[in-house]
């Protein structure tokens, strides 16, 4: 398995944080959407939490088209 890619990062309140990662398992793409939260000592990178999903890279069309059709009709409030 490689180093997932992380793509983007969200803040989520004051400590957690959503990152975006395309990674790889046993030869095959899996986007990971997971909530990282803060190691007890400060300084320390952030570590991910159970918290998220993992999908295939082969599903994310059908993902982006769910998420367009969310920011379309919140547009319209």
């Amino acid at each position: 398995m490689t180093e997932p890619r992380t793509y983007c990062s969200i803040r989520k309140g004051n400590s957690e944080e959503i990152r975006v990662r395309l990674a790889e398992y046993r030869g095959a793409a899996f986007v990971d959407i997971r909530a990282f939260a803060p190691v007890r000592h400060k300084g320390g990178e952030p570590v991910p939490t159970r918290n998220g999903v993992c999908i295939s890279r082969l599903r994310l069309r059908e993902l982006i088209a769910g998420l367009q059709a969310i920011e379309r009709e919140g547009s319209g409030r």
